[in-house]
């Protein structure tokens, strides 16, 4: 036996098996297509205005070429087409921001895709994520001045659903008082978004502690069916003493799912989520999970689309050129002709039901009955 086998202290222990290395490629591309599923890698989303939300990135490399270090965030395809090469911080999603690339924030830098746009975004908010910078502790991630194996460099940081800063966990006040694992809740609130929304405080059956013994559990949907008027106010009183204790508890808070179609939708409620510009709060398409879901289903249609488009030209290498031709500008004319159905039903905000599917191919078939008869 040789001193190595002797020592198996000696023996490096960064050492990861076949099937380790083959889940974490799988964990990563699962995470990418979640985040860059639903954005476009092709196209500018500048012409979409402000995108309820998509993935962004801030270029550190442009941002370091101006004087004043103007905050920025740029869409996917700006990240690929105009920044290539460029130090990038991925910012992970955002709502309601137009892509900067190009405008003035940027040092006589034009964006490949969109030339013209307005110099400022005016409405796009901006916070120290968009600096390489996160958390209370204003740091970098993963940081430069930490170890490897520092827990923060490995621990995966959490994202506000209100302030949409990312913290890292023990930096979360009160965070043992919760469930934290991913399947136990759906959005957390950071301790100083928390002092603006203590309201979420009354609903105690919709945050996810680990202990709920302070509070009897009330079904939210038998107390708005029971109560006339403000849910709110109806769990304000039922749940006084434990709601008061946590609005001074300067604490964060993880919320279960469901818990933004269980909140009161009164006239006065919904003032006071306009109040404090949070009127996202009861939309289900807002929550980070939605998103990704949404992202996941959409990878999934680009890979069909994929696998459509090889079948195909599988067949269209047996056709002459007159056929491949002739599938071709049937396939363009049914695109073209759904599209713009569809397009109908969207400007209109009106639902598309089986009959009207029914017409469009009924439509289509006299359409093409037509062409038929006019090549005769």
């Amino acid at each position: 036996m040789s001193n190595q086998d002797e020592n198996p202290t000696n023996v490096d222990q960064d050492v990861f098996s076949l099937q380790e290395i083959i889940d974490s490629e799988k964990e990563q591309t699962e995470i990418a297509s979640a985040v860059l599923g639903a954005s476009d890698a092709q196209n500018c989303s500048y012409t979409q205005g402000y995108v309820y939300r998509q993935a962004l990135y801030c270029c550190l490399t442009c941002l370091n070429l101006t004087k004043e270090k103007k905050l920025h965030g740029i869409c996917l395809a700006c990240s690929y087409e105009c920044h290539q090469n460029h130090e990038l911080v991925e910012l992970y999603t955002k709502r309601n921001f137009r892509c900067d690339c190009g405008n003035s924030k940027f040092s006589a830098f034009q964006c490949k895709l969109e030339a013209q746009k307005d110099p400022v975004n005016s409405l796009n908010k901006y916070n120290h994520n968009f600096n390489g910078l996160y958390c209370s502790c204003d740091r970098p991630y993963p940081d430069p001045d930490l170890s490897a194996s520092d827990t923060l460099n490995n621990e995966e940081m959490i994202q506000c659903t209100i302030c949409e800063d990312w913290f890292h966990l023990k930096h979360l006040n009160n965070f043992n008082d919760f469930k934290i694992n991913e399947n136990d809740y759906e959005d957390m609130v950071c301790q100083q978004c928390m002092t603006l929304t203590g309201f979420i405080w009354y609903y105690q059956e919709l945050i996810a502690l680990k202990d709920k013994s302070e509070a009897s559990l009330v079904d939210v949907e038998s107390v708005s069916e029971d109560c006339s008027g403000c849910k709110l106010e109806r769990l304000k009183k039922m749940y006084a003493r434990v709601g008061d204790k946590w609005c001074k508890s300067e604490s964060s808070c993880f919320l279960a799912d469901g818990w933004r179609e269980a909140l009161c939708k009164c006239e006065n409620c919904q003032k006071m989520y306009s109040d404090l510009s949070i009127e996202f709060i009861t939309k289900k398409e807002d929550s980070i999970k939605y998103y990704e879901e949404r992202g996941k289903q959409m990878d999934e249609m680009n890979k069909e689309e994929v696998d459509e488009q090889k079948l195909l030209n599988n067949e269209l290498s047996k056709m002459n050129r007159v056929s491949q031709l002739e599938l071709l500008h049937n396939l363009n004319d049914f695109k073209t002709d759904l599209k713009e159905f569809l397009a109908d039903f969207a400007r209109n905000g009106q639902v598309v039901k089986r009959e009207n599917i029914e017409e469009f191919f009924e439509s289509l078939n006299n359409q093409r009955k037509k062409r038929r008869v006019q090549l005769y």
